[in-house]
């Protein structure tokens, strides 16, 4: 720990590096990525991860909040043992649960992206899937990536880092293994055990 004291000026008497990543975080609902950090402080990466490691061992019961590393970088999340004290008081990041039918579209969307609205809705064996999809681009769980060149070339959508942190995954190789499950829908099986698992993401 001794190469923080070479960078005091970063914050007044008294802090020091861990504090200064803390107060960082706890600034911002957003993910800080390794770069966006080295940007904020000037610092290098192995002075910033030390820092994040050690104030990862500082965020351990009985404290209130984990350090968790999601979505290509770091934010401060509600420690499980709190969860259902502060789920009475915030909004969380995802806003309530997904209904079944929007879970079942993201689920199709987070396996088997990038994928069309007419490919969703055969998959799933319905007409139309047109106000789930609008409902995942409003709460930013999709994004349009592109248009396919087939007949009417639709639009095809992939996942995005909001999906990341609303599930506490570091990336989209973290999904659920589908052979973890039966063998019917699978896909909405695995994100549904995902999204019960999951806790409180938006620390303020």
């Amino acid at each position: 720990m001794e190469e923080f004291s070479y960078h005091e000026s970063l914050w007044r008497e008294g802090g020091d590096l861990i504090g200064a990543l803390e107060a960082l975080f706890a600034a911002t609902s957003e993910v800080l990525t390794l770069e966006r950090l080295r940007e904020l402080t000037g610092l290098g990466e192995g002075v910033i991860r030390q820092g994040i490691e050690a104030l990862s061992e500082r965020c351990q019961p009985p404290k209130g909040v984990r350090l968790l590393e999601v979505g290509g970088g770091w934010r401060l999340a509600t420690a499980p043992e709190y969860v259902d004290l502060v789920a009475k008081l915030v909004t969380t990041l995802r806003s309530g649960r997904l209904t079944p039918a929007q879970l079942e579209t993201l689920a199709i969307i987070a396996y088997r992206q990038p994928i069309t609205a007419p490919e969703i809705s055969e998959l799933r064996g319905v007409t139309s899937v047109s106000n789930q999809i609008k409902s995942l681009l409003e709460r930013e769980l999709i994004l349009p990536s592109g248009r396919k060149h087939v007949v009417g070339r639709p639009m095809m959508y992939v996942t995005t880092t909001v999906f990341l942190l609303h599930f506490g995954l570091k990336n989209i190789q973290d999904l659920p293994k589908l052979t973890d499950f039966g063998d019917n829908n699978l896909e909405t099986q695995a994100l549904a055990q995902l999204e019960t698992a999951t806790p409180i993401q938006q620390f303020h």
